[in-house]
């Protein structure tokens, strides 16, 4: 068997044995502990990091769900970071990573393209700032929240907000008065990149 090629397992390994094969060196092993239906909540919470796709993709992680309503949560950070890497992450997912605890999952789910609206809206709130501004980046802000980011008490959030090549005249000239420098003079370059004229 290749390295990294799945390995094919009992479909009746107990957990205890499927505990025990997730530490395997070879990594087509782990792969397969992964997609097992018998593998425990936890350790799938441990080899999300290597192998998210199988861990998503478990038949039996809709089961565990019912059971332990706030596994995910309970989860390494590593995991969860790389399970919001897949472009396709279900949206059940991303709304139970809504309010994690850990400001590296929150910036990745902030960058994530598939956001629903109320969590876009409960991140927009951040007390993180890298979180806010991760969100004023998005090229699907509503424009409410775009208006309530442009005046963030966040230089740094006004400055992702400003390099947004989308804004309107309303926008621009609520930048062009930023009391940071930065901010103005980032507003410029970008603005002056789309030929939009900006008040300052």
């Amino acid at each position: 068997m290749l390295p990294d090629e799945r390995a094919t397992l009992d479909p009746h390994l107990t957990a205890a044995e499927l505990a025990n094969l997730s530490l395997h060196r070879n990594a087509g092993v782990r792969r397969a502990v992964a997609a097992h239906p018998n593998t425990p909540a936890a350790i799938l919470g441990t080899l999300a990091a290597g192998f998210p796709a199988e861990v998503l993709g478990n038949p039996a992680l809709p089961l565990l769900r019912l059971a332990q309503p706030d596994m995910v949560g309970r989860w390494p950070v590593p995991s969860l970071l790389a399970l919001l890497q897949l472009g396709d992450a279900p949206g059940w997912l991303l709304a139970a990573l809504r309010r994690h605890p850990s400001v590296e999952v929150q910036v990745a789910l902030a960058r994530h393209p598939r956001l629903g609206a109320e969590t876009v809206e409960t991140l927009a709130a951040h007390t993180a700032w890298l979180v806010r501004a991760r969100i004023a980046a998005r090229p699907d802000l509503p424009p409410a929240l775009l208006r309530r980011l442009l005046h963030d008490p966040d230089d740094s959030v006004r400055l992702a907000v400003a390099s947004r090549t989308d804004l309107g005249p309303t926008e621009r000239g609520a930048l062009g008065g930023d009391p940071s420098r930065f901010v103005r003079q980032v507003l410029r370059q970008c603005q002056g990149r789309t030929g939009a004229a900006v008040d300052s």
